[in-house]
């Protein structure tokens, strides 16, 4: 199994083991901490995660140019543009301690009117805490950038795995003799800090990573500054869309609705990540096509493949949780969270357009033309944020989801597939219409699970529950490889069968 099939393989894994875990985590995490301290955990969460863009898109940047130089052999360039980045990223780590500080002093201003005093202490110690963490990860990104270079991905990936198992371990342990929001930001910044001293390790002693400045490029250096500024400017509106919903309802109605926002919000991270499993290790495959000039039909036939077999999966989970939804947030987080089935789904369901298109992006940063959608994200991040204020105020968290619907359809739906079409020229009009004919054999599939849910075990349990979405899942699967996949992808499926069957075979 190469690199690349190992990072998909375990990008799944690392997502399913989330979804499990995370089943099980939420809830005790409320037990232990309560609503309260948990919305306080998410709310400083959201408020640092801002801190995460002073990347300033270095990574995407680092990982193309290294890759370009990698696939031309040239090892000096590949030194070079390691020893620019490293200055890089040591001045943001130093601007971002020192935003930091002056946001900590802000902080009982900004949350005077929806906190306690207690809250706003516990807030301040929860808030260095988690901006350490992000310095530790910006300091040390440039390796985890490497290494995606590479595509070592089973190092890369299984680094993440023990990271999504060990955190709530390592927590629960904790949260059993010290019970706070800030035991649980204490353990994630001790962890973090473990384990990027070993990516650091991993680049120089197995990878033999060399940093050494040989010269200074003002023409490389101009097309590094498009690509970082752009996704940059991405990664912004990212935290608009997946973070300042939660600020705004912090700010205007208190901790407890951050909690239902952010149990909606855990489920659509966890949707986001199902596509980017897919798309997050062709960066370095598809730098390398077209600084080998392949021509437009092949990145197209790739653009389409990846998106198709996206949306197998991302239409399995949509519909699956607009048949099971309801009941699955009920076990999962308990009574008082029935607003996130449909905060979740104002999210999920534009989003997907975008999700299932984002081998795109990939192919926009190995161009270099990533600075058009920067500026389509800016459009839609102003969109967002425009309408979430008064709908916020209005409808709550429904509100702010229903903003951040109508921003997706405007910048991800319309402007983007217009862009690829007219200016990259990938076949849109041909992704669309096989996308069109998959939909058909989705929906029959919704219609057959949504009547049987109203009459197999209405007001069965957990037991109930499990079945049903096993059994649906079950006629998904077999629906889409009857009547949607084409001859290529059933092969695919059939030879992974044939392994799985050969590897069950030698083990009896």
């Amino acid at each position: 199994m190469n690199q690349r099939k190992l990072g998909i393989f375990f990008s799944y894994l690392n997502i399913a083991l989330h979804a499990v875990i995370g089943f099980l985590y939420v809830p005790i995490l409320l037990h232990y901490i309560g609503k309260s301290e948990y919305g306080l955990y998410q709310l400083m969460g959201s408020l640092i995660a801002y801190f995460s863009i002073m990347d300033f898109g270095l990574s995407a940047a680092v990982i193309r140019f290294y890759a370009k130089y990698k696939a031309l052999k040239d090892s000096i360039g590949m030194e070079n543009i390691l020893a620019i980045s490293v200055r890089g990223y040591g001045a943001v780590t130093v601007l971002a301690l020192a935003i930091g500080f002056v946001c900590y002093g802000f902080l009982d201003v900004i949350f005077a009117e929806s906190m306690t005093v207690s809250e706003v202490n516990e807030a301040k110690q929860i808030f260095l805490l988690l901006l350490l963490n992000i310095v530790i990860t910006l300091s040390t990104m440039v390796f985890r950038s490497v290494i995606n270079a590479h595509e070592r991905f089973f190092f890369l990936k299984g680094m993440e795995t023990i990271e999504v198992v060990m955190q709530p371990i390592l927590v629960v342990l904790v949260l059993q003799h010290h019970p706070s929001a800030f035991s649980v930001a204490a353990v994630q910044t001790v962890l973090n800090l473990l384990l990027s001293g070993a990516r650091v390790y991993y680049c120089f002693h197995d990878l033999h990573v060399k940093i050494h400045f040989h010269y200074w490029n003002p023409e490389l250096f101009s097309e590094f500054k498009k690509l970082a500024l752009s996704v940059f400017v991405v990664t912004l509106i990212d935290q608009v869309f997946l973070k300042t919903n939660q600020i705004i309802l912090g700010i205007i109605s208190g901790t407890a609705a951050v909690a239902v926002y952010s149990i909606a919000s855990l489920i659509y991270m966890n949707y986001m990540a199902l596509s980017i499993a897919i798309s997050g290790v062709y960066l370095p495959h598809v730098t390398g096509m077209v600084a080998k000039r392949e021509p437009i039909s092949k990145l197209s036939e790739l653009f389409i493949q990846i998106g198709r077999w996206q949306y197998y999966l991302l239409a399995l989970v949509a519909t699956g949780f607009i048949i099971f939804g309801k009941q699955f947030i009920s076990f999962w987080a308990g009574s008082g969270f029935e607003d996130a089935y449909v905060i979740t789904l104002l999210i999920i369901l534009p989003f997907t357009v975008d999700l299932i298109q984002n081998i795109g992006l990939a192919i926009l940063q190995a161009m270099n033309k990533y600075d058009f959608r920067a500026r389509v994200y800016f459009l839609t991040g102003v969109i967002n944020l425009v309408l979430a204020i008064p709908l916020g105020i209005k409808y709550g968290g429904v509100g702010c989801a229903v903003a951040t619907g109508i921003s997706m359809i405007v910048g991800n739906g319309f402007i983007m597939n217009w862009y690829y079409a007219k200016e990259i020229h990938l076949a849109i009009s041909t992704f669309w219409r096989q996308i069109g004919k998959i939909s058909i054999v989705t929906m029959v599939c919704l219609i057959i699970g949504y009547i049987a849910d109203g009459y197999i075990w209405p007001h069965g349990g957990m037991t109930a529950f499990v079945l049903k979405v096993s059994g649906y899942t079950l006629l998904y699967i077999v629906m889409i490889y009857v009547f949607a996949m084409n001859q290529p992808e059933k092969e695919k499926i059939q030879g992974v069968l044939k392994k799985v069957v050969k590897i069950g075979r030698a083990h009896v």
